[in-house]
């Protein structure tokens, strides 16, 4: 079995480097895998017993993005994109510069055929089955092609993780197919009027709805998925924070699983790459699921797999 490999940007990201080794030393993968890390000199001597590749510049996380890639072409996050693109690597982890991970992609990877945006897709607990909402991020503003199209990829990823028929919700502020913005409605016209045998549209749906697991992928603009996640996010910890000072340890351990640090980052799909982006203020232990999640996508050699199924969507 060949070795698979997986970048790991250390920089740009509100944790330590130190910290972040500290939390990959704890994980036992298979000795199929390979971690390699990417870092300043100064965290080099941290990284037994991980190959480590220097770079000398580092993409904060307050610099704009397409500036910060032109004057930093040897930044830890190039250096993992570039790897990527020439097979060095079969998937690269970061928590750093959310745009100048998008763009370098974008510039670097190139889109999968037909793809006209990447989008940033994540999984988040519901009652039922996880869903996938995508975008949460990527792209701020977006036209009712960009949101069809973003269905037809969380299609694909849900199809690969087991579901053969997805059902397809649009995020809204009402469920009537009036609501929401001019690129909405015609976003939602499209959806219900085409005639697609791999998923099912079930309309717009409202944000106290979704936790309620009824659809299997979750479509909005980056902008809107971004505030959602964060305030879903934010609003599980505050009851987690309660719950825990309220309950035995070993009772709490049942609600593990609601936590954001329990799920892998966000997927940038749509790029010719497995680009994970992880939140720049996860936990170390979110970090390492982030890595996890690359290992288990590279192992089912997702991207050309989502490539099949994008291809026989897309035309």
């Amino acid at each position: 079995m060949n070795k698979i490999r997986i970048g790991v940007d250390l920089m740009g990201n509100e944790n330590s480097p130190q910290d972040l080794i500290a939390a990959l030393k704890e994980l036992t993968p298979s000795p199929h895998i390979e971690l390699i890390l990417i870092g300043t000199d100064e965290f080099k001597h941290h990284s037994n017993p991980f190959p480590y590749i220097t770079a000398p510049e580092v993409i904060e996380m307050d610099e704009p993005p397409l500036a910060a890639l032109r004057k930093k072409k040897k930044a830890s996050l190039c250096i993992g994109m570039r790897l990527l693109k020439e097979g060095k690597i079969e998937a690269l982890v970061s928590a750093g510069n959310t745009g100048a991970l998008v763009s370098s992609a974008k510039m670097i990877l190139s889109t999968l055929t037909g793809i006209l945006r990447p989008c940033l897709l994540t999984l988040i607990p519901t009652k039922k089955n996880p869903v996938a909402v995508l975008d949460v991020g990527a792209n701020t503003q977006v036209q009712a092609k960009h949101l069809v199209q973003f269905a037809l990829i969380g299609t694909a990823y849900q199809q690969a993780r087991g579901i053969e028929k997805p059902i397809i919700g649009l995020l809204n502020i009402g469920s009537e197919a009036v609501k929401g913005t001019s690129e909405h409605r015609l976003a939602y016209h499209n959806l219900q009027t085409i005639e697609h045998p791999t998923f099912r549209f079930a309309g717009n749906i409202e944000g106290t709805s979704v936790f309620d697991g009824n659809v299997d992928v979750l479509v909005t603009d980056g902008f809107t998925g971004n505030v959602f996640l964060k305030t879903a996010e934010g609003i599980a910890t505050m009851i987690l924070d309660r719950i825990h000072d309220h309950i035995p340890p070993n009772e709490f351990k049942k609600f593990q699983s609601l936590h954001y640090a329990e799920y892998p980052g966000a997927l940038l799909a749509g790029v010719k790459g497995i680009v994970i982006k992880c939140h720049s203020y996860s936990t170390p232990r979110g970090f390492t699921n982030g890595v996890l999640g690359a290992i288990a996508l590279a192992q089912e050699n997702f991207i050309q797999a989502l490539q099949d199924k994008l291809s026989n969507e897309i035309t």
